[in-house]
């Protein structure tokens, strides 16, 4: 086993009051590491304001350390200015992941990608040079800070839609590849608001891995979804042509978009492939729309690989818990806010701001006295969980989608619907054998921002759901939350508070 070390440093970027960069790169630097090697990275907050930080792993599972997972006053307290952090983790599972901050707007610029290779599966196809694609939103010539104030106060102010998309922090980002030969890419979400969907003009995709996890390869996709959190790997084979220039486009879906924020980068072959000034004229690749995506997602399912990997059948169907959690937004008492709910309760983290130790550490001593009960859930030794995501529709009418994302655990997707989920009638799983993720999609299955029938009268309605399966094999305790950073700003969080009887919090050496 290795030892990987790494120094982040938070700062703003130059000439900013609320751009943070990670050692003034963006994205920032790539972890990398075999697996079951030890991963240790110091977290240094070097702000000279008074904001504090923390770094998410995102898709690595933290067993037995979960008080590595960086959420602030759930799994640690935020980290201060002028103070250090240090992580130390098992690099588990393999595949492609990320790590993003998980205190208010600020991952909208502090992320970067996390790669664990697994000696025993090693990909034959050559990875493309410039690593993985990062996707992020880019608002332009807007304060952060001011951001993040208008989203909780009284009158509520949303953040504004994306000015732009970001591919790897650029907007004409640059690929150069040889001709004739068959790559891997490494698409990852880590936009805070956009879903977008990605393509590239006559290069279909195949599909190898979801979420950092193997699937069985599902070639010919000229589209991908991608949302906040979710992360692919795909095959493109370049043409047996000595020269060519080809668009790559990310696009916006499930929201209305501002007009140009499509990001438009180029794939090359060779640099012999002048690139003419007028790219305007470049053939942009098909992409799909919403209802194509919505019909993908329910019909054309990612499906794991892996035997060991599989769902389990659960007793006649059934798991041993479920959780129906039905989501909404409503205003604040005032009549002014605006928050998100979970089955009537928001738990933003203006809720944990008076504390002075991690909800965590709390329970390892034996003390609920502070913990938010009512967006708590409770699941025991391994148990077979399944938990539902009921959407509504928001106040203005419309049915948003939402990316939701386990920390500490992959799930299957068990199955979709479309209006109220039924207890009774939605037992079995859509199809056998679904893929093991930690991200998924809640769609809008009815009201969405592009159908005719939606007005604020709507306001509650069910407008579709989502079911995923997992096994509380992981004692901690886990946020489970939509992926749009503004949504979980305010409120769209839960807690898994999870076999706590079994809870251990172990310190890996760092030499």
């Amino acid at each position: 086993m290795n030892l990987h070390e790494y120094n982040f440093t938070i700062a703003y970027a130059d000439n900013s009051t609320s751009v943070l960069l990670i050692n003034n790169k963006f994205p920032g630097p790539t972890i990398r590491a075999n697996l079951n090697d030890t991963i240790i990275v110091h977290v240094h907050n070097a702000l000279h304001t008074m904001e504090e930080v923390t770094i998410h792993f995102h898709g690595i599972l933290q067993q037995q350390t979960p008080q590595m997972d960086g959420v602030g006053f759930v799994t640690q307290m935020p980290i201060p200015n002028g103070r250090t952090f240090t992580h130390a983790f098992r690099a588990n599972p393999a595949g492609t992941h990320m790590y993003h901050s998980h205190a208010g707007l600020q991952a909208v610029t502090v992320f970067g990608t996390i790669i664990i290779d697994d000696p025993l599966r090693r990909w034959e196809a050559a990875e493309i040079p410039s690593g993985p694609i990062m996707f992020s939103d880019h608002w332009e010539g807007v304060d952060r800070l001011e951001q993040e104030a208008g989203l909780l106060e009284s009158p509520f102010k949303w953040e504004g839609e994306p000015s732009n998309l970001y591919m790897n922090g650029q907007r004409n980002f640059l690929l150069t590849l040889d001709p004739g030969e068959i790559y891997l890419l490494r698409l990852i979400g880590a936009t805070s608001l956009s879903t977008i969907v990605f393509g590239i003009t006559e290069h279909p995709m195949t599909v190898v891995e979801v979420d950092g996890k193997l699937v069985i390869p599902k070639p010919n996709i000229t589209s991908i979804e991608i949302a906040s959190g979710q992360r692919y790997a795909v095959l493109i084979e370049t043409k047996s042509q000595y020269s060519g220039i080809f668009a790559m486009q990310a696009a916006i879906r499930w929201r209305i978009a501002a007009a140009n924020s499509s990001c438009i980068g180029i794939l090359r072959y060779g640099v012999q492939s002048s690139l003419s000034t007028n790219l305007t004229s470049l053939k942009l690749p098909s992409l799909f729309n919403e209802t194509e995506l919505f019909l993908f997602a329910f019909r054309e399912r990612y499906q794991t690989l892996l035997k060991s990997e599989r769902m389990p059948p659960g007793h006649e169907g059934r798991a041993d818990t479920e959780f129906i959690l039905h989501t909404g937004q409503e205003y604040t008492p005032d009549g002014k806010g605006i928050r998100w709910l979970t089955n009537n309760a928001t738990f933003d983290m203006l809720r944990l701001k008076n504390l002075t130790t991690s909800l965590l550490m709390d329970l390892y001593h034996g003390n609920e006295q502070n913990l938010p009960h009512d967006v708590v859930y409770t699941v025991e030794h391994d148990q077979l969980v399944d938990i539902v995501i009921q959407n509504t529709v928001a106040l203005n009418g419309i049915c948003e989608s939402h990316p939701m994302h386990m920390h500490g655990h992959k799930f299957w997707i068990h199955s979709y619907g479309t209006g109220m989920y039924n207890a009774v009638h939605n037992i079995w799983p859509d199809r056998h054998d679904p893929v093991l993720r930690d991200s998924l999609m809640v769609y809008a299955s009815s009201y969405a921002y592009y159908s005719a029938n939606r007005n604020v009268s709507n306001h509650r309605m069910p407008c579709g759901w989502t079911k995923l399966r997992m096994i509380a094999n992981n004692p901690g305790l886990w946020m489970f939350h939509c992926h749009i950073g503004a949504h979980s700003f305010m409120g769209m969080n839960v807690l898994l508070k999870e076999d706590i009887e079994n809870l251990s919090m172990i310190y890996l050496k760092q030499n």
